[in-house]
């Protein structure tokens, strides 16, 4: 917990209702505060020395109202039943949480949409050759384990259906560096089964480039070398998987775009125009389904050919062969394919002074089988910080601009429940969205974040405030140390998680944040209470911190005077990365105009949020109030002028000029993409005309920047 020291109400040049709180509300808020003034000891980045009281004062109200035993409670609550897209238990899990909402004097609205998703009905494997035999594709779970009825077998969601059979061939990881390596020694995928091992990429990229080769189906196993026994103990003993541990996970072509198949760019709502799913090029073409690394042992070690490379030997006990010959298997999976409904959970603390802008917090609620980490922990921490500005919102407080608080559903299958929801509201919050604040595992023990760069001075500000409970410093101090003593790494955006609509398609200020630890659960029947309570989070310690840390960024963005974004980092960032670009081959194109309009881009923003911190010093008067409305509507616009409305050539859905994932890691971001991409095709035409949407981007943003003033 925060200790600040805190001030009563002062004297001010004018008296604001900050907050909209009537006196007997500040009275009830103050009384538990201490009346030594802070102020002139610590700014706040974005308010005057004056509102920078208040919402201090607010912020260690909030975090002291943060509750242990209120996650906890919600974490075992929602922990009972898989929580799958489309079952059972998702819904039980509903109807929870709005109650819960409910009795925190919120008003949540279920959002559904009817979104075109797999539904697996028998999933099965055989080794035909040498021997025959029957893979598991269940874990092993323990008598008595509730619900256990209701997990569903190993399966990556939008596989093709059918039944193939086939000898089988190793590809390592399934990048195009690895099928590269087969084809330099002559071997064909052609008509064959795909065995790779899950990481290094998108699991979605797999089948993609085995398809692109003409392969009939994959097999996707986690070898023991990435998250089993090689790295400690197996569960349940210890986090990492063990043999019978399944990863589940969509193959859904996020990369080209997340969220309905059949409706890309638009909302799946009764309205909308579907495509055939014939047209959907983000839908899969070939069997593929996942195995434990227990179940995949007998194949790869019956399997002939060549020795695999050395960067290819996993850590399994015997020499990895590459085939194709000896091992032989038969992939047979009944998957139906209908629209199901996708029930996303809003709830909104409505602004006074500011109310269409909003500042949105998201967490995906869905899970593949209990969940308890990915991610009823990022869903029960958002809850909690739902529960703390209901119960502020009981004793007379808003914030000044609307905070949104969301539960997607589908996240799991694609990112279903956010991308269709942004789709529907494209208009408000391309007009009023402040920013998009991401949770994906809070369960952990260690924070990370990625983020525009926009974003980063806020990120390390906020991170001050709130104590790290394994070390009793703050969040800050422990993550500087180590990273080696250093400002800690603030990742890239890529994709895999909710925020990519907001950002990717939309243009909204988007950042993650959360709190990992080392285990190999990761989408298996053992990601449960059990795990989360002995090894990944016990007390509930870091779901508590995060509900502090996302809440007061939340409370920042939606209460500051002059909006906290730096856009001349942001900038800086973009030019080095072209610096670093233009120092390598770009087949001829001078990326010269580009930089120099980024660094005039960096210039102009450094000057408004100057011009901006000068004007709030003294505090806002009425008269200053139009000016510091239009500074703050050039920081929201100036993310959105990176944004080119027909998208990138290869994927129009992604119109971010700056930000991608990238097309064979899925995951991974891909800086300045159309740029990236044009040189790795070797392609002087693309390139050129990608440096030239990027120079037109830049100057909106410089523009933009300029005229705030």
């Amino acid at each position: 917990m925060r200790k600040k020291k805190d001030s009563p109400i002062s004297n001010r040049r004018q008296a604001p209702l900050l907050f909209r709180v009537s006196m007997l509300s500040v009275l009830a808020l103050t009384a538990v505060m201490p009346t030594q003034s802070f102020a002139a000891e610590k700014g706040v980045a974005g308010f005057s020395p004056e509102k920078a009281e208040w919402q201090l004062s607010f912020e260690k109200n909030f975090t002291e109202l943060v509750s242990k035993e209120s996650i906890a409670r919600f974490s075992k609550e929602m922990s009972v039943r898989p929580g799958v897209v489309g079952t059972p238990g998702n819904a039980a899990n509903v109807a929870f949480a709005v109650e819960e909402l409910k009795k925190a004097g919120l008003q949540p609205e279920v959002k559904t949409y009817d979104v075109y998703m797999s539904v697996p009905k028998k999933i099965a494997v055989t080794q035909t050759y040498p021997q025959k035999r029957e893979l598991s594709v269940m874990e092993n779970l323990p008598k008595g384990t509730p619900f256990a009825n209701e997990v569903i077998p190993g399966y990556n969601a939008y596989s093709a259906a059918g039944e193939v059979e086939a000898e089988i061939v190793y590809a390592n990881y399934g990048r195009p560096e690895d099928f590269a390596e087969l084809e330099k020694r002559g071997i064909s995928v052609k008509d064959k089964i795909v065995i790779t091992r899950y990481g290094a990429n998108f699991r979605g990229v797999k089948p993609e480039q085995a398809e692109k080769r003409g392969a009939i189906g994959m097999l996707i196993y986690s070898d023991p070398a990435d998250d089993g026994y090689t790295k400690g103990i197996v569960y349940p003993e210890g986090p990492w998987r063990p043999a019978d541990a399944i990863q589940r996970g969509s193959i859904l072509y996020i990369f080209r775009y997340p969220g309905d198949p059949l409706t890309p760019g638009e909302a799946s709502v009764p309205a909308t125009k579907r495509l055939d799913p014939s047209e959907a090029v983000s839908l899969p073409q070939i069997p593929t389904t996942p195995l434990s690394y227990g179940e995949a042992r007998p194949l790869l070690e019956a399997m002939e050919g060549e020795d695999a490379p050395a960067s290819w030997q996993g850590g399994l006990p015997f020499t990895y062969k590459i085939g194709p010959g000896a091992t032989k298997v038969k992939i047979s999976l009944d998957i139906e394919y209908k629209n199901q409904p996708v029930n996303d959970v809003i709830v909104q603390i409505p602004g006074a002074k500011h109310p269409e802008q909003t500042v949105v917090i998201g967490a995906h609620r869905d899970t593949w089988a209990y969940g308890t980490g990915d991610n009823t922990s990022g869903w029960t921490t958002t809850m909690e910080i739902a529960r703390v500005l209901g119960e502020m919102v009981k004793k007379g407080w808003q914030p000044d601009r609307t905070i949104v608080l969301a539960g997607w559903d589908g996240e799991e299958y694609g990112l279903l429940g956010s991308v269709e929801w942004a789709e529907e509201h494209r208009k408000e919050l391309t007009q009023n969205a402040v920013a998009y604040i991401n949770m994906d595992g809070t369960g952990g023990q260690f924070f990370g974040a990625s983020a525009v760069p926009s974003f980063k001075q806020l990120i390390y500000d906020v991170t001050k405030e709130v104590t790290e409970p394994r070390s009793g410093t703050s969040i800050y101090d422990d993550w500087y140390v180590r990273e080696g003593r250093k400002d800690p790494t603030i990742g890239k955006l890529g994709s895999g998680s909710d925020y990519t609509p907001f950002i990717q398609h939309l243009g909204v200020p988007s950042m993650d944040m959360g709190f990992g630890v080392a285990g190999g659960l990761y989408h298996s029947a053992y990601d449960n209470l059990d795990l989360m309570e002995r090894f990944i989070d016990p007390g509930y310690e870091h779901q508590a911190a995060g509900s502090e840390l996302v809440g007061i960024t939340a409370l920042r963005l939606a209460n500051a005077d002059a909006l906290p974004f730096q856009y001349s980092a942001y900038a800086a960032e973009v030019a080095s990365m072209l610096e670093e670009i233009a120092a390598k081959d770009t087949l001829g194109v001078d990326l010269s105009v580009a930089i120099t309009e980024t660094r005039k881009w960096q210039a102009k923003a450094k000057e408004l949020e100057e011009a901006a911190t000068k004007l709030i010093a003294d505090g806002v008067t009425d008269a200053e109030r139009a000016q510091l409305d239009k500074m703050n509507a050039a920081m929201m616009q100036q993310e959105r002028d990176l944004i080119v409305s027909d998208g990138l050539p290869s994927r129009p859905w992604y119109k971010h000029q700056i930000w991608a994932p990238g097309l064979t890691t899925g995951y991974a971001a891909q800086p300045l993409p159309a740029i990236a991409e044009a040189i790795a095709a070797k392609d002087a035409k693309a390139l050129q005309q990608a440096a030239d949407r990027l120079v037109g981007v830049l100057k909106k943003a410089t523009e933009t920047a300029s005229a705030a003033r």
